[in-house]
């Protein structure tokens, strides 16, 4: 490849960065674990290294356009875009978390089941997505408001805890059942063998007396 071939490859991905850097500064993104901070941070740093190639592999008169750009400014690691959008959103999330019927469900009975099933049906985990967004909003926890921009996944995870816990319920009022029925079958026989035995008992003393 000529080096006029590489100057435009590296001004296209120059170009790409700082499109990327001033989408992550504006609207932020949606990483769950690092702020918008962080990327930036690593944006720069890649857009400096990409001027650095541009250098070392072209003249200056074969600089693209994109090498002229001013290096992005530093930002402070914990920035997070949007910080009154994500405000808003966390508090309205709250509101219908906390209205949730499937949710209510789900800590009313959470009460009722054992150590080991609350384990198998994890339900601390679901209940703590609720605690979760109370605690994020009292503490201006941006990064963690930022991930109930939309509540819908939330209230899928409550209705699926409820059918699951329904289902729980289900299967042991069936298993308590059967062990009635199997309960009342046991003492019908036993009284049947009594009362046929009684017959034969009855019959023999018969024989007996006459």
């Amino acid at each position: 490849m000529s080096k006029r071939g590489k100057a435009f490859d590296y001004g296209s991905e120059l170009e790409n960065l700082y499109k990327r850097w001033e989408h992550f500064y504006e609207h932020g993104g949606s990483d769950p674990s690092w702020s918008d901070g962080t990327n930036l941070s690593l944006l720069r740093t890649q857009i400096i290294n990409c001027k650095r190639k541009i250098e070392k592999e072209n003249t200056i008169f074969l600089l693209p356009d994109a090498y002229y750009r001013k290096i992005p400014p530093e930002v402070p690691r914990d920035y997070i875009a949007r910080p009154d959008e994500i405000r808003e959103n966390a508090r309205k999330s709250m509101a219908i978390i906390d209205a949730d019927k499937n949710l209510k469900f789900v800590r009313e009975q959470s009460k009722s089941l054992s150590e080991k099933e609350l384990k198998r049906l994890c339900i601390p985990a679901i209940i703590g997505y609720a605690e979760n967004i109370r605690r994020a909003v009292a503490e201006d926890d941006l990064l963690t408001m930022r991930r109930y921009d939309n509540p819908e996944r939330y209230l899928d995870s409550f209705r699926s805890a409820a059918e699951r816990i329904r289902s729980l319920q289900f299967s042991e009022n069936v298993n308590e059942r059967l062990f009635d029925y199997e309960a009342e079958d046991e003492e019908e026989f036993e009284d049947m063998a009594e009362e046929e035995f009684d017959e034969t008992e009855q019959e023999n003393i018969e024989e007996i007396l006459s």
